[in-house]
């Protein structure tokens, strides 16, 4: 076999991979939607949607519809609501989504906590639980959603050996259903502040020394926590107890910047390091720009960032997720500019027609 004839079978070989791969999603997807139609649809469901009889856009309005409603399915179930609470659409969406999932045997990780939950409403059961595992230890508390924390008080109250260990200015997954503020107060009332022939039940360690940043970052996030809470909320500001770093850490400081919009936001980031590197004071892999989220809905600041970064020259890594740069638009874009470089780029030419052509191959 010559080395040509060998390249064209290893062409062929990839080509036959994706699309038995392809074939294979869309028979899932087809026997997923056909369920859908059968068991959910009896005028909800799907077959509302099929024949428009319901306007997604006015639930879920927006260019990516898919991905609002599954934000909604994951903050819904989170926090332990039934789909009979909502209007007709979202309900429709609440309750395929559910029905596909038992439809296959299928439970996600909140139906794991639902059932939990039920399961501890058996009173037998809850106290063999109980005998088993008298003492709980909760970490992270701020995060937790309403159904592990129903979780929480079905093990321990009345009992009161629990541990929550948390920070409520460390609260950052609301829109993953956490439920830190209401968490917090029930926590208190049931454990904390409970009254057990005439004492308290429990007490309330706080820990304020901070190992990790420098002093002018903990005097900052200080100030930042205060308007955190409601002022009128006086059982939970008591949480607020100011932060302090360590003696030996050095003050740095602190420029908060407002900028107009994200392209602007990254325009001033990418000069301010562009101004530092010029400077000589520091390599360019001594400079870390740090990023809660790569895709936040609309905005998608990392983006943006490597867009300036690359404008200027500036070399960079992205670390902990996906380079924007690298994301299936770009990608296709880059094969084009392949083939008007090279007209004789076989796999730039392959795959612009796997993404652009529909119904081509074997």
């Amino acid at each position: 076999i010559t080395e040509e004839e060998e390249k064209e079978s290893v062409k062929k070989s990839k080509f036959t991979e994706r699309a038995k791969a392809k074939i294979q999603h869309m028979s899932l997807t087809r026997a997923l939607y056909q369920h859908l139609h059968s068991a959910i649809g009896q005028g909800r469901g799907l077959v509302d949607l099929d024949e428009n009889q319901l306007d997604l856009g006015l639930a879920f309005p927006g260019k990516d519809m898919v991905q609002q409603m599954m934000s909604f399915v994951y903050r819904s179930k989170s926090k332990g609501y039934n789909p009979a609470q909502f209007p007709q659409i979202e309900r429709s969406v609440l309750e395929a989504y559910n029905g596909t999932l038992r439809r296959f045997g299928l439970v996600d990780f909140d139906d794991l906590l639902d059932m939990a939950n039920q399961l501890l409403d058996n009173a037998e059961v809850l106290q063999e639980i109980r005998n088993e595992f008298p003492y709980l230890l909760v970490d992270e508390f701020q995060d937790f959603n309403r159904l592990q924390t129903q979780l929480v008080l079905k093990l321990q109250v009345g009992v009161g050996r629990v541990t929550a260990v948390g920070d409520l200015k460390q609260s950052i997954f609301e829109f993953r259903g956490a439920t830190c503020e209401e968490n917090y107060h029930i926590f208190l009332e049931q454990f904390i502040d409970a009254q057990v022939e005439g004492r308290a039940l429990g007490a309330m360690e706080t820990l304020t020394t901070n190992y990790r940043s420098h002093k002018s970052i903990v005097d900052l996030s200080n100030i930042v926590a205060l308007d955190t809470v409601d002022e009128k909320d006086t059982q939970l500001r008591r949480l607020l107890t100011p932060s302090t770093a360590l003696d030996t850490a050095p003050v740095v400081p602190v420029t908060v910047w407002n900028t107009r919009d994200i392209r602007d936001e990254a325009a001033t980031i990418s000069s301010r390091i562009k101004a530092i590197l010029d400077k000589g004071d520091c390599l360019a892999s001594d400079i870390a720009v740090i990023s809660r989220c790569l895709n936040f809905g609309s905005y998608k600041p990392t983006g943006a960032i490597e867009t300036e970064l690359l404008r200027k020259g500036i070399p960079f890594v992205v670390r902990g997720g996906h380079s924007a740069l690298k994301s299936k638009r770009m990608q296709l874009f880059m094969a084009l500019v392949r083939i008007i470089a090279n007209p004789d780029d076989d796999i730039a030419a392959e795959y612009c027609l796997d993404e652009l052509v529909q119904n081509i191959g074997p």
